[in-house]
């Protein structure tokens, strides 16, 4: 963890957690439940949250 001199403020990004790009992780269920504990604890102390979504395949 990086902690940065004048920025008090923290940030969850989460990247790319579809079914595919996860489905052969280590401990998925564990880490994708962590992931959502921690975006419903954002939620709950009102963080900001952003959406990014591509609807068409780039590849």
């Amino acid at each position: 963890m990086t902690t940065l001199d004048n920025r008090p403020n923290t940030a969850l990004l989460v990247i790319d957690v579809q079914v595919g790009v996860v489905e052969n992780a280590f401990e998925r269920e564990i880490v994708v439940t962590n992931i959502g504990n921690l975006v419903e604890r954002g939620t709950t102390r009102t963080c900001p949250r952003y959406l990014v979504s591509t609807l068409t395949s780039i590849w």
